[in-house]
């Protein structure tokens, strides 16, 4: 059984905006408090950078790594302190402490891997994280409680779009914001039989390998012109903006909304095709890092690069269809024949070693759908596989 989380967005016209300061405020506490008592060690970290032909240089330096206090001792203190002033209810307290430690975390995995600097982070959005002990459920019927016994907020969300969807889920955590609230909803589902489909994502067409259709190409190219086409309009708007920047910044921020929307909307669309179309099935995505490609490419490819929205495509079927992960590595280099290193030409990828043959794309969903059978592409993955389960 896997437990499957959807999450939906439902209007609401509570006047929550004086809340929602408030614990902003209890946020930011809770964020300062972990931070000062963060404890910040010394260690030496290996750097290398690539001289060309498989040649690299190695370096190290030596870095400060943060250690956040994670004693139940703190943990209380903590609480003990951000409840002397809270005037609501006791467990929203809980809640800021737990998202402190979510935010915090997040900031040093990304701190590591050189994408944040080292200061402090700042809550800007207002929102508030409800636990289910803060809730009743009654059906469609919630109730939330802000001050036991005198305040709560109510909603019934039997009259929204998704409500056959999830009408027999258990209801999960909310996330009230200013003008919406964010419904989550998890039931146990049985995936066993399944097919599994993978996708290749490329800059500009999605390759799907099917074990009974075959290979599909679903063409982005009407995405990436839809980006590239607003993008040359704003940086035609920013060239100009210093002659007139009151007039060009509202011209900015318009089709900067509607480059926004658009894309939104193709996403949106293309996320229901692909899961009307392949109802039953997992489908299986290559574990990507835009950031270390953005290292590594010419200017015009990371351009290019920067107007790919393979997260968001992830994102939007996530709701839809279970979603499962596998290592990118040399899936559109390794011969599904014999796992040797293709050579590649014009988009075709050929192997000297067995004479297979393919489109490039191809062979890289087709090596995605192996990996998530779980099948090593080569001998030396095999064998490095195999030493870790002997490890």
């Amino acid at each position: 059984m896997t437990k499957v989380v959807l999450t939906y967005r439902m209007q609401h016209d509570w006047n929550v905006n004086p809340f929602l300061k408030e614990y902003q405020k209890l946020l930011q506490r809770a964020i300062d408090e972990i931070w000062e008592n963060t404890t910040w060690r010394e260690k030496r970290v290996k750097h290398r950078y690539s001289l060309g032909r498989k040649n690299y240089r190695y370096y190290t330096t030596t870095r400060l790594i943060p250690y956040f206090p994670q004693s139940n001792e703190f943990k209380r203190e903590l609480r003990d302190e951000l409840l002397r002033e809270w005037p609501f209810a006791k467990h929203y307290v809980d809640s800021a402490i737990k998202t402190a430690y979510s935010i915090l975390k997040s900031w040093r995995k990304n701190y590591l891997k050189g994408k944040r600097r080292r200061a402090k982070p700042v809550v800007k959005r207002k929102f508030i994280r409800v636990k289910t002990t803060l809730m009743k459920v009654k059906g469609s019927k919630i109730r939330v409680t802000i001050k036991p016994r005198e305040e709560y907020l109510e909603l019934d969300f039997s009259k929204e779009w998704f409500y056959e969807r999830v009408k027999d889920w258990n209801v999960g955590e909310l996330i009230i914001r200013e003008d919406d609230v964010l419904l989550t909803f998890s039931k146990e589902v049985e995936f066993s039989g399944r097919i599994k489909i993978s996708i290749d994502s490329n800059l500009t067409s999605l390759d799907i390998f099917h074990p009974e259709k075959g290979w599909i190409r679903v063409d982005l190219s009407e995405l990436h012109r839809i980006a590239e086409t607003y993008d040359r309009i704003i940086d035609m708007l920013k060239s100009v903006q210093r002659k007139a920047p009151k007039r060009i910044g509202v011209l900015l921020k318009k089709y900067w909304t509607r480059r926004r929307n658009r894309i939104e909307d193709y996403l949106n669309k293309l996320a229901v095709q692909l899961s009307r179309e392949f109802p039953d099935a997992v489908f299986v995505f290559e574990d990507l890092d835009k950031f270390k490609m953005l290292q590594n490419g010419s200017r015009k490819f990371n351009r290019k690069l920067s107007r790919a929205t393979w997260k968001k495509i992830v994102g939007k079927l996530s709701y839809r269809v279970p979603i499962e992960f596998v290592n990118p590595a040399y899936t559109s280099s390794t011969c599904p024949v014999c796992g040797s290193k293709l050579e590649s030409r014009n988009g075709l990828v050929e192997c000297f070693n067995c004479g297979f043959g393919a489109d490039r794309q191809f062979v890289g969903a087709f090596n995605v759908f192996m990996r998530g059978l779980g099948v090593a592409l080569s001998g030396a993955e095999r064998d490095e596989a195999q030493v870790r389960r002997e490890g």
